[in-house]
């Protein structure tokens, strides 16, 4: 089984008495279904798949000219030659990794979204946004998916669990082509369990059949087409399944974090990473909100 990211343990940690506060503080998302919620967006008008794809042949990582695909994304590994649809210990294909050195015009597109949609919709005020969208292509049936599936919260890894996640499908997405996604009721339930040693629930969820078989039942594929954005509060577990459909899986996600409750925090978060990057604006977050 190949190498699986670093996962926090709280307990005796600085973090430890505000990080427990957070972790039963009430959803801030308005409207929200149990931790969820939908907006909808102008996929015509605001689309960046046509970027992502010149992006991918001008790198030369594709077999073939993307006109083949009429703008659709499900296709993409007719494409792509094997070697670069492997996953790795972070679930990230050669593919997803190169979009991470995006251009202006991707950037734009989230900024224009977070403008025009999210930061009206949510009433949570001025928001920073991640600067670096994290793009996720899951093949069909690739080879490299690491061990059983990852079942996690983003703040296992070093994350304030005071961001908001954003979840942006460029292909429809449903079954093993989509993200499990658990409600924030049971999600509590679960994580109260490791009193905030989140390294021993990561170990849990690959050897501890209660637990997998809790996590299986908790978290269900959500069924969503371009033009949604799935907007979830960072408590709710959730997981990348390996995709055992016919069809390729591509989305997007950024974290946000409204400025109100950052100017109340009283502890900065720290990625596990090899990076170890801080999660504060001008660094990981852009360093004006929007």
């Amino acid at each position: 089984m190949q190498k699986v990211p670093d996962f926090v343990n709280y307990q005796g940690s600085s973090l430890y008495e505000e990080f427990m506060s957070d972790l039963h503080q009430a959803c801030s998302l308005p409207e929200a279904q149990n931790g969820h919620l939908i907006l909808k967006y102008d996929s015509k008008k605001y689309s960046i798949i046509a970027d992502i794809l010149d992006l991918l042949k001008d790198r030369d990582l594709l077999l073939q000219d993307p006109g083949a695909l009429n703008g659709r994304l499900e296709q993409l590994h007719e494409l792509v030659a094997p070697e670069h649809r492997v996953l790795d210990g972070t679930q990230q294909s050669r593919i997803a990794k190169s979009l991470y050195e995006t251009n202006d015009m991707v950037l734009a597109f989230f900024e224009q979204l977070l403008r025009a949609v999210i930061v009206p919709s949510l009433n949570l005020g001025p928001l920073y946004y991640q600067t670096t969208p994290t793009f996720r292509v899951f093949f069909p049936k690739a080879e490299g998916y690491p061990g059983r599936t990852t079942y996690h919260c983003d703040f296992m890894l070093g994350h304030t669990p005071r961001e908001v996640n954003i979840f942006i499908p460029l292909t429809q997405c449903e079954g093993t082509r989509s993200l499990l996604l658990g409600d924030l009721e049971g999600s509590l339930a679960l994580l109260d369990r490791y009193d905030g040693d989140y390294a021993s629930f990561a170990h849990d969820t690959q050897f501890n059949e209660g637990l997998i078989r809790d996590c299986e039942a908790l978290c269900k594929p959500v069924e969503l087409e371009v033009g949604d954005l799935l907007l979830f509060d960072p408590r709710c577990i959730h997981a990348g399944p390996n995709n055992m459909t016919e069809q390729t899986r591509v989305t997007v996600d950024i974290r946000v974090l409204p400025q109100a409750r950052f100017e109340t925090q009283k502890n900065h978060y720290v990625g596990t990473g090899r990076r170890k990057m801080p999660f504060v604006p001008g660094i990981y977050f852009s360093q004006d909100p929007v």
